[in-house]
């Protein structure tokens, strides 16, 4: 656990880990990030420890274990986490996953740009807005800055 982590990625995709990681570590973010690599891992996280500083979930939908939506239904479903923001980041763009993925209560859907010539920006600029921009009221057992 990253204990000072704002940025709490869900992520079973190795290459995409490692994208998003050489990303966050090019804007200077790699010790505001902490990855877990399953739906299973995600909720053993935020559940059962105290969330800390995590500002933003970004989630995955397609993992072993269980999945984003699972997932989603979950933290929407405890208290604790009800306000954090979760930001589903998918290589799905279809319109039924997008939909139930808003219904489960999602704050944003991203979907994955694969470019080379600017891998992984488009998660700066996710992280920025939710990090750095957006305030959410506070949990009971979260710390807010």
């Amino acid at each position: 656990m990253n204990a000072t982590a704002e940025i709490l990625m869900v992520e079973d995709n190795e290459d995409d880990i490692a994208v998003a990681l050489w990303a966050f570590s090019k804007h200077n973010l790699q010790g505001r990030v902490e990855v877990v690599r399953d739906g299973q891992q995600a909720l053993d996280r935020v559940l059962a420890q105290p969330l800390g500083q995590i500002k933003v979930i970004l989630l995955d939908l397609r993992m072993p274990r269980v999945d984003g939506r699972e997932v989603l239904r979950r933290l929407r479903a405890d208290e604790r986490t009800r306000t954090v923001p979760v930001v589903v980041i998918s290589s799905s763009s279809h319109a039924d996953d997008i939909a139930a993925c808003y219904r489960l209560g999602a704050n944003s859907y991203v979907c994955k740009r694969y470019s080379t010539a600017r891998a992984g920006e488009y998660l700066i600029d996710v992280v920025h807005y939710w990090v750095d921009l957006n305030r959410i009221p506070e949990s009971p057992g979260q710390d807010q800055k």
